[in-house]
């Protein structure tokens, strides 16, 4: 579904009447379960206005059907070139603001005017990380950026760079506030800005973070915070020392640019010491790295080996492309083995896009058996997955929807059937290397 801008997560008081009759007591959150931000509408408006890049007057309040009333500031009017960024603001200043969104869009032309002002935003909620990374190497990429400007830059480019794991979604917590980057190439780039409440993202705390060897969880709470040169000097020696997971954090910071100029060669050294130990998400990045333009994932003879490796291996993202992708030459699905089966064994998973696919083609009858209760079901789940940032009304919208269509009693049921959808990914025991 398309989306005019995605806001942000607040849970109003009609959300929470509305996910009350839907979900129940068991997965609706309390009334005053969202956090205020310290700042107020008056001093994010200030802030935007004083870019001279949008007016006091292109702010207005919209009424969400399934979020309530948002504070939406979009400049000139639809068609107009210069609308090529909102901001989306949810609360008030009377009851405190929950979340700040900032959104760009194509085309990138004046990026540096719109990252100033995304900087500008963000400066009223945190401080800067003791540590910034080297600007990233884009051709076209901007110069001359404040700090604060440059440090978001760098997050964008990384969720960008992180596409096209649909599980990639970055989150960096600074005073307390988790700072999310979502990007969608080409058209989007996704700044959220809300408490942080231990919000997830591959990092953090990550599906097989079971599996870490001392060292490496307290690396994964560093890199959370921005402070990679402290994350590397613990994952260094054990990353050496072959640990599959110390070396899949490693390659992720060389290939983002977190401890120095991206450097993909690196990273892929990184990524090969985790994938002998046959770890998902490391064979994953091999086939994701080997993406050829922004936005276009090209299955070339290795790329689809190493995307049905990863899949056996128990990467979510992988699976979920794979049912996406026509079988061709460089691609054969398993006997018996239909699309719809692939995109729902990730949807157990845990992967968000997949559950989102997955009730759709319920409701829909695509390549399932037509099941309402199945598909709102499914709607639950990926409610409760969601959090703040470019999904966060596309799952109330498709959860009001598809609970629209059934009674009370099959309801019931679909709130009942949510409990046993999810299995998580499958268990990983890292292959001994002798």
């Amino acid at each position: 579904m398309t989306r005019l801008f995605p806001p942000s997560g607040s849970t109003t008081r009609g959300l929470v009447a509305l996910l009350g009759l839907v979900l129940g007591p068991a997965l609706c959150p309390a009334a005053d379960d969202a956090l205020a931000l310290e700042v107020s509408s008056s001093q994010v408006i200030h802030a935007a206005v004083a870019s001279g890049l949008i007016g006091e007057a292109d702010f207005e309040t919209i009424d969400d059907p399934h979020v309530g009333p948002l504070l939406v500031g979009r400049p000139g009017v639809p068609g107009d070139p210069a609308r090529t960024f909102s901001i989306i603001l949810f609360g008030s200043d009377s009851t405190g603001l929950t979340q700040i969104q900032f959104v760009m869009s194509a085309p990138w032309e004046g990026l540096s005017d719109r990252l100033e002002l995304a900087a500008s935003i963000a400066g009223l909620v945190v401080t800067l990380p003791s540590y910034l990374p080297p600007m990233p190497p884009m051709e076209a990429g901007p110069a001359n950026l404040t700090p604060m400007a440059s440090w978001l830059y760098s997050l964008f480019y990384e969720s960008w760079l992180g596409w096209p794991g649909s599980g990639k979604r970055l989150v960096r917590v600074r005073d307390d506030v988790a700072v999310t980057m979502e990007g969608t190439p080409p058209e989007t780039w996704i700044m959220t800005l809300a408490v942080d409440r231990n919000y997830p993202d591959t990092t953090w705390p990550g599906a097989w973070s079971g599996s870490d060897t001392p060292g490496v969880t307290e690396a994964r709470q560093l890199i959370r915070q921005g402070e990679y040169q402290a994350a590397r000097d613990l994952l260094g020696p054990l990353a050496e020392g072959g640990d599959p997971q110390a070396a899949l954090l490693m390659g992720d910071m060389a290939r983002f640019g977190r401890i120095g100029i991206p450097h993909i060669e690196d990273a892929t050294d990184w990524y090969l010491v985790a994938a002998r130990h046959r770890h998902p998400r490391a064979i994953w990045a091999l086939a994701a790295m080997l993406t050829e333009g922004w936005g276009t994932f090209f299955l070339n003879n290795l790329k689809g080996q190493l995307l049905a490796r990863a899949e056996a291996a128990g990467s979510a993202d992988a699976l979920l492309l794979l049912g996406r992708t026509a079988p061709g030459v460089n691609y054969v699905r398993p006997p018996g083995v239909s699309a719809s089966d692939q995109i729902l064994e990730a949807a157990r998973w845990g992967l968000l896009a997949a559950q989102h696919d997955i009730a759709d083609r319920y409701a829909r009858g695509d390549g399932v058996a037509s099941d309402a209760v199945e598909a709102c079901a499914w709607a639950i789940v990926a409610l409760e997955n969601t959090g703040p940032g470019a999904d966060y009304i596309y799952s109330r919208q498709l959860l009001a929807d598809l609970s629209s269509r059934l009674d009370e009693t099959g309801l019931a049921r679909a709130r009942e059937r949510a409990m046993d959808l999810v299995t998580g990914p499958p268990a990983w025991s890292p292959l001994a290397i002798e």
